[in-house]
């Protein structure tokens, strides 16, 4: 890689991909935010997880993609077998909460994902329960069979934050 490449990109994209209210968007030119926003501070480290755009994103992402009772949607108009919520998605912004130290909202979306295991502790990448738009959500299972079951990305960041809450 080019000696100075990664420094370019970091700066593109802090001058670049930050809303006028400063939040990281979701691409260039599209103001709203997907929950995979949080790979920039955890756990690549563009920013750091205090930096007040990465602050910005997640109180975006928590007022327009996190539901009240735990999941979180990868963006507000996301159609993938119907926008279901996102277990993978919902335990990142669990490892957020931790790094920021806000450990008892934490541990609430770890419950949630809990929640969502199969009886036999399987942990699917999203869940149907309260999908964005159901009319995508048929012709998704109709095309490509049910939502990935068991998702191994799902259960390793499981077993990732479960080992993040015992340190103290």
């Amino acid at each position: 890689m080019p000696v100075g490449l990664p420094e370019a990109v970091r700066d593109f994209v802090l001058q670049n991909a930050v809303s006028a209210d400063g939040h990281f968007m979701k691409y260039l030119g599209n103001n709203e935010v997907d929950s995979s926003l949080l790979w920039i501070a955890v756990p690549y480290r563009l920013v750091e997880p205090t930096d007040s755009r990465f602050l910005a994103t997640v109180a975006k992402i928590e007022r327009d993609i996190l539901r009240p009772d735990g999941g979180v949607y990868r963006y507000a108009a996301d159609t993938y077998f119907g926008g279901g919520e996102w277990l993978l998605l919902t335990l990142w912004l669990a490892w957020a909460y931790i790094e920021l130290g806000r450990r008892d909202e934490a541990a609430k979306l770890i419950a949630w994902v809990e929640s969502q295991a199969t009886a036999e502790g399987q942990l699917a990448e999203q869940v149907e329960g309260h999908v964005l738009d159901q009319s995508y959500f048929q012709p998704w299972v109709d095309r490509w069979g049910t939502s990935a079951l068991p998702l191994l990305w799902s259960h390793g960041m499981y077993l990732l934050l479960k080992s993040l809450m015992k340190e103290d």
